[in-house]
């Protein structure tokens, strides 16, 4: 699939980040409205990565399951995903368990370490202050994909999506003129 300009141009800004300014700049932010292309570019970005280094290992995530299966069939479909990414929940990747005598979870913590050298976050409009506060400590270089057009998480006021560094205004999925799109938006 060819990218449009305005995701070649979102693409190279990304990868720009990840190879001279992830030192400088912890994470980046992609927002785009639905049908803009992100989980696209999301999969056209893993194979540029591939290309970069063969052996980095990227932890895709969601805040939901449902997101997760959804981006996880989009990057299968592309054929995208190596051996040694994980996709699955936000909460799978940086948290365990805390269970009690009866061994029943009654909480969960954040883990020790995490064996990735890239987070990619997608559906980034739900990711709360606690969440965000919890990624940053891994100190691990973290791309967020999300619509910013989208409410904020429920807890608090903290919005990641409010004011993305980067933007995809092209609608794809659908025909411009859709009136869906016009409400969407």
């Amino acid at each position: 699939m060819t990218l449009s300009h305005d995701q070649q141009h979102v693409l190279t800004k990304i990868l720009e980040w990840y190879k001279t300014g992830k030192e400088l700049k912890q994470f980046i932010t992609l927002g785009g409205y639905a049908g803009t292309g992100k989980t696209t570019l999301i999969a056209h970005l893993r194979r540029e990565l591939e290309a970069i280094d063969p052996k980095l290992k990227v932890g895709f995530a969601s805040y939901t399951g449902k997101a997760t299966r959804v981006l996880k069939n989009k990057l299968d479909e592309q054929k995208v995903l190596s051996k040694q990414d994980t996709i699955g929940t936000i909460h799978s990747l940086i948290y365990s368990p805390m269970v009690n005598d009866k061994e029943e979870i009654i909480g969960w913590k954040p883990k020790e370490k995490i064996d990735r050298k890239l987070i990619v976050i997608d559906e980034g409009s739900m990711v709360d202050a606690t969440i965000w506060r919890h990624l940053l400590a891994y100190d691990i270089p973290i791309i967020v994909v999300g619509d910013h057009g989208q409410l904020p998480p429920i807890k608090g006021s903290f919005n990641l999506m409010s004011k993305p560094d980067l933007k995809l205004e092209e609608i794809h999925r659908q025909a411009r003129q859709n009136p869906i799109i016009g409400l969407s938006i």
